[in-house]
């Protein structure tokens, strides 16, 4: 489960029910039972899985950070 707390979106198998479209919010371990918290990007349903119940997981696509550009100073010779 290393995976799961990448940038990302996944799809889980839980229960003979399937997930999609879900991104990462946070890994719980309450009571030594470890919990994995994931949010529906299209409908914003959050859901918690129990980790050692979890069937399959997989990547489905990988999120790109975003970058912060300067068009207007891009170099020092534009800066004040």
């Amino acid at each position: 489960m290393n995976i799961i707390a990448d940038n990302g979106f996944y799809e889980l198998e839980y229960e003979n029910e399937h997930y999609e479209h879900l991104e990462f919010v946070r890994i719980d371990h309450i009571c030594e039972v470890s919990y994995v918290t994931l949010k529906n990007i299209f409908t914003g349903e959050v859901y918690t899985f129990e980790m050692d119940r979890v069937k399959k997981i997989r990547k489905i696509m990988e999120v790109m950070p975003s970058t912060k550009e300067n068009h207007v100073a891009d170099n020092s010779s534009y800066s004040l």
